[in-house]
């Protein structure tokens, strides 16, 4: 089977913008776990202060 140009460039034209979206979804589940992650750090970091009223 014999692929001719304008079915690379379809595929390109298909590919690029799936990968974007993947990429993009990657990143924000990346940011979330990291948010996550450092309020729970944050917390307890400061969770001896709570009773001291500072």
């Amino acid at each position: 089977m014999k692929k001719n140009k304008s079915t690379v460039v379809n595929y390109m034209k298909t590919a690029v913008p799936v990968c974007g979206a993947i990429a993009l979804i990657i990143a924000a589940i990346g940011f979330i776990i990291w948010k996550i992650v450092s309020d729970y750090n944050y917390n307890e970091r400061w969770k001896d202060y709570d009773e001291c009223g500072l």
